[in-house]
């Protein structure tokens, strides 16, 4: 059996080899990077749009102090669901927390500094030049999808350019953009809430912030600028990826995405399809799915598509590394599946309780752990301490099933 084993890792070992080791150990970048012209850059940006949109907030404060408490209060909670579901992926894997904290910022403050007078030129000079009906009608499928685009992708240029080697595969660099546009998204709905609070006709504060949630949050927060930043990531992803494609080529895919993740933006804030579902409630929802749904499809096929390679990634570094006391042949196919994963564990909570269900969701995470700490590290000290661990879950894995 030993001579089997053996063989069966070196077959796999030599299948993988080709890929891993031109690659691993490679060490990564980390992303606070001092010495590069990049970081400061997204400091300078950051320091500008946390000073911008503090100030808003501030002028906004003085005039209805309780919607201001209350919105912060209530995006921030908002945001907590996409957080854990980036967590339920295991996506915190990809980079180390202060990435997606640095995301974030630019997302929330830099982008939104950037965008809200180029934002506000467009539709001046719209008006200008066509008209004011016009520029109500258009003016924000006109400005938004171009410069918000923009400025959030640059966003992921710059995170790229800061630290190089932690964008490995294309989910890595979609999950930036998904934080960046998330950050967009929770600042630019607080700003919507104050300032609706601002000129609502009445007196009480929370009742424009409720209806901003609904409106921003419940009816377009699903299919919003997560899902476009993701979109046009991933062309950033495809180009550094796959540097064996003809450069044409990867440019080719990294316009495309821009230009579909502009596309969706553009269909979103277009007058297109207005009172399709009649007035009221209903008919905001009608039409929220009407435009959302191709979003959400595109988005779902973009993540899709990068969880495969990811996983596929995955696999070959667990094959080269990784024996089967560690990880079985089973448990290393259903690692690179969400759902496999998840079946696993409603099966062994049904079986053996949720101390057994808790103990293999902790050796999968132990795994994946391993998995990405090979692939950075090679077989070191720090591999040795992930076995560990393994072998320390494994056996109380056994204790809760007994």
């Amino acid at each position: 059996m030993s001579t089997l084993h053996d063989s069966l890792t070196a077959h796999r070992r030599l299948k993988a080899g080709s890929l891993v080791d031109a690659q691993a150990p490679i060490g990564v970048d980390g992303f606070f990077q001092p010495r590069r012209a990049a970081f400061w850059l997204f400091v300078f940006f950051l320091a500008n749009g946390v000073f911008s949109m503090v100030s808003n907030f501030y002028v906004g404060y003085r005039v209805v102090p309780t919607a201001v408490v209350l919105a912060t209060l209530v995006w921030a909670l908002y945001s907590l669901p996409f957080l854990l579901f980036f967590r339920s992926l295991d996506l915190f894997e990809q980079h180390p927390p202060l990435g997606f904290v640095m995301a974030f910022g630019w997302g929330g403050f830099a982008a939104c500094y950037l965008a809200m007078p180029v934002n506000g030129a467009v539709q001046s000079l719209s008006s200008k030049l066509i008209g004011p009906q016009f520029t109500k009608d258009w003016g924000p499928a006109l400005a938004g999808p171009v410069n918000e685009e923009t400025f959030k992708l640059l966003g992921v240029i710059v995170l790229v350019m800061i630290a190089r080697t932690q964008f490995r595969t294309i989910l890595s660099v979609v999950v930036v953009g998904a934080m960046i546009g998330l950050g967009f998204q929770i600042v630019e709905d607080l700003l919507y809430s104050v300032n609706t609070a601002i000129q609502f006709p009445y007196t009480n504060q929370a009742a424009p912030v409720g209806l901003m949630f609904l409106v921003r949050g419940v009816f377009s927060g699903i299919w919003s600028h997560a899902l476009y930043t993701s979109v046009s990531a991933f062309g950033i992803g495809y180009f550094l990826t796959r540097r064996h494609k003809p450069l044409l080529q990867r440019t080719a895919v990294a316009v495309g995405a821009f230009v579909l993740a502009w596309s969706l933006h553009f269909f979103w804030n277009s007058p297109w399809l207005q009172g399709i579902g009649g007035g009221g409630i209903g008919g905001i929802l009608v039409l929220a799915l009407v435009k959302g749904i191709p979003v959400l499809v595109v988005g779902y096929l973009i993540w899709r598509f990068a969880g495969h390679e990811e996983g596929g990634q995955l696999r070959t570094v667990a094959d080269y590394y990784i024996d089967d006391d560690l990880m079985t042949p089973e448990e290393r196919d259903s690692l690179t599946s969400l759902r496999e994963r998840r079946r696993l564990r409603k099966h062994m909570k049904k079986t053996h309780g949720r101390k057994a269900a808790r103990t293999l969701h902790r050796l999968q995470r132990a795994q994946l752990h391993m998995i990405r700490v090979c692939e950075e590290n090679g077989a070191g000290l720090p591999a040795a301490r992930a076995a560990q661990d393994i072998t320390a879950l494994r056996a109380d894995l056994t204790a809760a099933t007994a």
